[in-house]
């Protein structure tokens, strides 16, 4: 997409993660549950795909419900992104998106709601990432009569029309402990996106011991990173059995055809100092036991 800078405007910086994660949120009583937070289509110009987004009135009582779409670009070098006014004469995913619903409702109070979304890819879409949020305030009249708004959800729409784009990233940061007693074992990864379209990178950790031989690996999937943005992934080696010695951690991180892109590694130790503490206790008692019978015991030999 292509914006000329008098048509951008930062509404407000936020996290893509924030919607990626949260299925519910609530100020006061009046609440809003979404699922999915967050949907992927890739689709050719003059297609268009269909979707369910499932709504829920989490309030104390009917509320007014307000839908709408809006457009985001990432802001380089970050997680973040921002939003962008409509541009005179081009589409976006704001103009290729219809909700199956009227832009307010109202919400009775418990009541769940099935919306069909619909994404038409104009026939002269541009080849790379587009992006937008499907947006539901809810909004609540107070003893005053005032609308009092409440919860405001999103649902991160990515789309991708396939043609000359690259898809690329490299790794920042690995970052594990150094020292551990026993599992469970965090890695941190700090990814940068320096292609041109989102993508989820995709790949694992290989755990290998002192001896070169592979005792756990680590898959690291589905978190979306936008084009120019970096963003920090966490990965868990749900291990419990017992730890001892040297370990090494491999990192490899895919594109979406298995293409390695970026690759690093980092070493920690496991000693259980609980281990440590009954060898010490037992080499003590066993050197003042033998020195206690030494002394109780005489053995001559005629």
């Amino acid at each position: 997409m292509k914006y000329s800078a008098n048509y951008l405007k930062t509404l407000v910086l936020i996290g893509a993660m924030i919607f990626a994660s949260a299925t519910f949120v609530s100020a006061g009583s009046t609440g809003l549950g979404i699922m999915p937070t967050k949907v992927s289509h890739t689709m050719n110009p003059g297609e268009s795909v269909s979707g369910i987004i499932s709504l829920k009135n989490a309030s104390d009582g009917a509320i007014k419900v307000e839908a709408e779409i809006q457009d985001f670009i990432p802001t380089a070098g970050t997680g973040m992104f921002q939003f962008v006014k409509r541009a005179e004469g081009v589409t976006t995913v704001r103009d290729w998106v219809t909700l199956d619903i009227p832009e307010e409702f109202i919400f009775k109070k418990g009541d769940a709601k099935e919306i069909k979304y619909t994404i038409k890819a104009p026939p002269d879409a541009e080849p790379g990432s587009h992006f937008g949020i499907a947006f539901f305030t809810a909004k609540e009249k107070d003893e005053s009569g005032m609308l009092k708004i409440g919860t405001r959800l999103g649902m991160m729409i990515y789309v991708t029309v396939p043609g000359n784009f690259l898809q690329k990233g490299k790794i920042l940061k690995f970052e594990g402990p150094v020292f551990i007693q026993g599992g469970p074992v965090n890695f941190k990864i700090k990814f940068e996106n320096t292609g041109t379209v989102h993508f989820e990178p995709k790949g694992g950790i290989k755990i290998t011991n002192i001896f070169g031989k592979e005792v756990g690996n680590v898959p690291i999937e589905g978190q979306t990173v936008l084009p120019t943005g970096a963003r920090d992934l966490t990965a868990l080696w749900n291990i419990s059995s017992f730890l001892l010695g040297r370990y090494r951690a491999e990192i490899n991180i895919k594109d979406g055809e298995g293409n390695i892109l970026t690759s690093d590694s980092v070493a920690f130790y496991a000693f259980p100092l609980w281990y440590l503490l009954i060898f010490i206790i037992a080499v003590v008692a066993l050197f003042f036991g033998l020195k206690f019978l030494k002394k109780k015991i005489k053995i001559s030999i005629r």
